[in-house]
């Protein structure tokens, strides 16, 4: 009897068992795109969230929100967000790593790769701010340490003098003004400094706001 059905009848028929097969199984590749947003990362379980998924979705892609979706985060969790944390989307901290608790638990370390390897302290707030997490007020923080900036150190940047501060690491230096300025030194034949042994204490002479010229420091 199923000899008599057409080739193509029995081709459809074998697609359609299949496809009924997938959607009832839920293959393991279906189920890793349900639980993978493009772009963004794994997808947060929503076991516990409103059954409603029209609440946050848009049509059928189920990555699409709704333009008018909002979230009052401190209203409903505690925890108010702030600068660039109010603007970063869910997934950045709430995914399949693991309880976002836990990362809060440990401050800024618990999202945020320390760049410092750890050099700087734990106190990213020290330096850095949630609008934009640029650093702010150096010069001013500068000033506690053995070599405050004044004059055109001030203007200088970090790089001159900490080797590798493009990439966040700020090692001590020496503080001796020939360390940074040998060529400097080794060009001030006018007189002959280095002949007349003036290689060292060059604020005796030389103030800070342009080193271009001597001046008696009284």
């Amino acid at each position: 009897m199923l000899s008599r059905i057409p080739l193509r009848t029995k081709v459809v028929a074998v697609l359609v068992a299949a496809w009924i097969t997938a959607c009832v199984t839920q293959s393991q590749d279906a189920v890793k795109q349900h639980l993978w947003w493009s772009g963004l990362g794994p997808v947060l379980p929503h076991d516990t969230f409103p059954a409603d998924c029209s609440l946050c979705h848009v049509g059928d892609d189920w990555q699409t929100l709704s333009g008018d979706f909002h979230f009052d985060h401190e209203a409903e969790t505690g925890v108010p967000l702030h600068g660039a944390h109010e603007r970063a989307t869910c997934l950045r901290c709430h995914n399949d790593r693991g309880p976002v608790q836990e990362f809060q638990r440990l401050g800024c370390a618990g999202c945020h790769e320390d760049v410092h390897f750890a050099t700087l302290g734990p106190d990213c707030a020290s330096c850095h701010i949630e609008s934009n997490w640029q650093p702010q007020g150096m010069i001013a923080m500068h000033r506690k340490t053995r070599f405050p900036l004044v004059g055109v150190h001030a203007a200088t940047a970090c790089a001159r003098c900490h080797v590798g501060a493009e990439v966040g690491k700020f090692l001590p230096v020496d503080t001796e003004c020939a360390t940074c300025h040998q060529s400097d030194l080794a060009r001030a034949i006018n007189p002959n400094h280095a002949g007349l042994g003036w290689v060292d204490r060059c604020d005796r002479c030389h103030l800070p706001r342009t080193w271009d010229q001597a001046e008696l420091n009284n």
